[in-house]
């Protein structure tokens, strides 16, 4: 019995990091099948040099290869769906800040850019030709300084990445990083989960989390976009999923989606929910303010930051070296802020609010409440998912209640 026992806590894993090496997980470093996943988080953490844990997780895969992040609180063996040995499991960033060029711990920043580049690779993150272009000639001038006179390519888009990289000559590899964390930060599908939902007449729509809210996408056209101040309540009975928002009047309405099973939607559920909790917290803790900062003081701040020079976000190692004659002249910059930087519509264009469209439909009618500042509004019936698309701009990120 007592051998028994001993092969129950027989453990052999892997964890695959995001520059494609592999950390051993063996008893010998004290992992066990009965051992807290929080244990297991340490062991990368310091392997990396870690300082900032917060962003970041492991995955794993279950049977019909679903991913799960590990939940620090519980043991491995906790964890119903992760099979083994070997535990596979891959590391990576969970959550996803607004924009990670402003992270100053360079540990951090580096392990962004890394999940970053695989996301580009893989397809998570798309984006246009021209702006891959873009990415991958930042990437070249992150990893392989600049310019060297290689042989000429022959497809156009090589080209363009060519000629692109060539114009980064002078550009420090931590900034061409810093250019490479802000431009896929303001791609649409930057750090966005999504899952297929149904909404009114089993239309198919994709929701999930994103920096921002929750996202909603049909026909992969963005529908719908609800801040995380403004979400009050998240909730999932069944294949139902709910989401509760607070609207600028101060009542509060409810929009519905089902999912195919139970536990599609508890996924969707909780992987809301963690997302909403870190989010809540982070933005009053972070960033370098003691103070609380709405969604539309991060905006404001972003187009300050926007309209200056690039040189005055690399902190006091920078204002050390910017005399150097190897220092990209104004004239570079320029070029740069440009030429390789999408145009400012693009984040004020993601950070829109999208309006609510009512529509009365069948069904057992939502009461919306309204706060005691307000008076109680009407009973009224609402869709799955009663949100449209329109040209008012007039509305922009929420503000704190």
């Amino acid at each position: 019995m007592a051998c028994f026992r001993g092969n129950r806590e027989e453990f052999y894993g892997e964890v695959l990091l995001l520059d494609d090496r592999k950390l051993t997980l063996t008893v010998e470093q004290g992992i066990k099948r009965s051992s807290k996943s929080a244990d297991v988080l340490q062991l990368v953490f310091s392997h990396l040099n870690l300082i900032q844990v917060e962003f970041f997780g492991l995955r794993f895969c279950d049977d019909k290869q679903q991913t799960h992040w590990l939940v620090p609180s519980k043991t491995l063996s906790q964890h119903r769906d992760l099979r083994g040995p070997p535990y596979i499991f891959y590391f990576g960033v969970k959550f996803y800040i607004e924009d990670p060029s402003e992270l100053k711990e360079e540990t951090t920043q580096y392990q962004f850019y890394l999940q970053l580049r695989q996301d580009i690779y893989r397809g998570r993150l798309p984006c246009s030709t021209r702006v891959r272009a873009r990415l991958s000639a930042f990437m070249l001038q992150v990893e392989q300084g600049d310019y060297g006179g290689d042989d000429a390519s022959e497809s156009e888009e090589k080209q363009d990445v060519e000629r692109i990289y060539k114009s980064l000559k002078g550009v420090s590899q931590s900034q061409a990083q810093g250019l490479f964390l802000s431009l896929c930060s303001s791609l649409n599908m930057y750090g966005v989960s999504l899952f297929a939902a149904y909404g009114e007449n089993h239309t198919e729509y994709f929701l999930g989390p994103a920096p921002v809210g929750v996202v909603v996408y049909k026909n992969k056209e963005l529908v719908g976009k609800y801040f995380w101040q403004r979400i009050t309540k998240l909730h999932f009975k069944d294949e139902t999923f709910e989401l509760r928002v607070i609207r600028r009047n101060g009542s509060e309405t409810s929009f519905f989606f089902q999912t195919s099973d139970r536990y599609d939607c508890q996924r969707l559920w909780k992987c809301c929910i963690e997302h909403h909790t870190f989010f809540s917290f982070y933005g009053n803790t972070s960033s370098g303010s003691e103070s609380e900062k709405t969604g539309s003081n991060r905006e404001r701040q972003r187009r300050k930051t926007r309209t200056r020079s690039p040189h005055s976000d690399h902190g006091p190692d920078y204002r050390r070296r910017r005399h150097r004659s190897y220092s990209p002249d104004a004239e570079i910059w320029k070029h740069i802020k440009m030429q390789q930087v999408e145009p400012d519509g693009l984040m004020d264009r993601q950070m829109e609010e999208i309006p609510y469209k009512e529509v009365r439909v069948l069904g057992e009618p939502i009461r919306t409440r309204v706060s005691q500042r307000h008076q109680r509004s009407e009973m009224t019936l609402l869709p799955p998912l009663p949100v449209t698309m329109t040209t008012d701009v007039s509305l922009r990120s929420p503000t704190s209640s």
